[in-house]
């Protein structure tokens, strides 16, 4: 069977995807072949196998089955059933972030874990979190670039506020804490009505069972966080990922020694900063001092 056949067109890589593509090679190691010996039986290459192993490529179920028979592993098991479960399951739901056609590859692939996860931890210095975002505030960010295409804006705007339904949707709730520096809530992004409506919302959104938001104030001093916003991602099942945004591009931190630097910074803006009801009182304070006049 061709390349075609076996494999979705690239979509970004999921937690469910590399928790398949591990077994995947689990099982292909146990049974003592390389990746080459895995491919060859499926009329595969051994570097399109790598992918699949790694998550960044999507296998069909039917490419599941193969490799299962090529691993001796007996497709009426209940590990089989699950796997190709999961492989079809991948393949049949497209997550709405690969129909816009403005966002990065790597910030798509952003997204697709966002939406896996289960906890958001997440500390900003000069703005609000993209998703605690309201969308005229998300509007006055994403179009601060002077060369800022307005349909690009759009469609990052649109995704920006899309991303709110995690924090909100029935089942499976996304839970974030948040830590917002004192200089993000006094910056007036798009001037001061459209700051207030934001630190409305973020009040609002604080009152959220899912959500907890810490402010942290000047007077705090000194912190661990020395060097910009970051967010780390946690899952069911999988091992938490952190996330920093530079002015390079987006960089993933998959090391557990790295994901407990960022926890250990993390723990250290979340003691230093006011309680979350103190926070709701500040940010409402805030709220009350830009009131135009």
């Amino acid at each position: 069977m061709r390349d075609t056949q076996q494999v979705a067109r690239f979509a970004p890589p999921t937690p469910r995807s590399r928790r398949l593509g591990r077994e995947l090679r689990r099982l292909r190691e146990k049974h003592g072949l390389t990746l080459e010996q895995a491919g060859a039986a499926i009329s595969m290459s051994g570097a399109r196998i790598s992918k699949v192993e790694l998550g960044d490529i999507k296998i069909s179920a039917g490419g599941v089955i193969e490799l299962l028979q090529a691993y001796g592993v007996d497709l009426e098991s209940d590990l089989a059933q699950a796997m190709v479960v999961t492989a079809r399951a991948m393949r049949s739901e497209a997550g709405w972030w690969q129909r816009m056609e403005s966002l990065t590859p790597r910030f798509s692939t952003y997204l697709a874990y966002e939406n896996e996860a289960t906890d958001l931890l997440n500390f900003e210095f000069n703005l609000v979190s993209g998703i605690l975002q309201t969308e005229a505030y998300a509007r006055a960010v994403i179009g601060a670039a002077p060369d800022s295409d307005e349909t690009v804006v759009d469609e990052r705007v649109k995704a920006r506020i899309k991303r709110q339904e995690a924090i909100r949707r029935g089942k499976g709730r996304l839970r974030v804490h948040a830590v917002v520096s004192e200089a993000a809530l006094l910056v007036e992004v798009g001037g001061r009505t459209v700051l207030r409506e934001q630190l409305d919302q973020l009040a609002e959104m604080s009152a959220l069972p899912n959500v907890r938001i810490q402010v942290l104030r000047f007077a705090a001093g000194a912190s661990m966080a020395d060097n910009g916003g970051f967010a780390v991602l946690r899952f069911a099942e999988d091992p938490s990922l952190g996330y920093i945004d530079t002015l390079a591009g987006p960089l993933f931190l998959e090391d557990p020694r790295d994901i407990d630097r960022l926890m250990a910074v993390f723990d250290n803006l979340r003691t230093l900063a006011l309680s979350p009801l103190e926070s709701i009182d500040f940010i409402k304070e805030r709220s009350r001092a830009t009131q135009v006049d």
